[in-house]
């Protein structure tokens, strides 16, 4: 069965809360254990997967949202993840995933139909 791209959505707001937990636990903690680190690096390719498959027309509903480099990350992290600079999903985690959840939790722009 086919995921529908509201629970999609769903999907990335969780991950993203998690990522929040993460991020909680401080800088420091985070580039020492990289346990934490690659758990983010998981969470961040759920994020970026279910991006990567969310219709145009529900994409379109939220124009925000940078669905196209959301997906190229989610790439990045898995094909060239001898690359990943931690420093780098420590800032993605910690500044832009909250503004993706407060763009998706805001739901779609008005005069939408969904």
């Amino acid at each position: 069965m086919s995921r529908s791209d509201m629970q999609r959505i769903a999907d990335m707001l969780e991950a993203a809360a998690e990522l929040a937990q993460i991020v909680r636990r401080g800088h420091e903690e985070f580039m020492a254990n990289t346990i934490l680190q690659r758990a983010a690096e998981r969470l961040l390719e759920i994020i970026g997967e279910a991006a990567n498959v969310i219709a145009d027309d529900t994409a379109a509903d939220f124009p925000r949202v940078a669905w196209r480099d959301i997906a190229r990350l989610r790439i990045v992290l898995a094909h060239h993840y001898h690359r990943v600079d931690s420093e780098q999903v420590w800032a993605i985690a910690s500044d832009e995933v909250p503004k993706m959840v407060e763009l998706l939790g805001s739901g779609p722009n008005p005069g939408t139909h969904r």
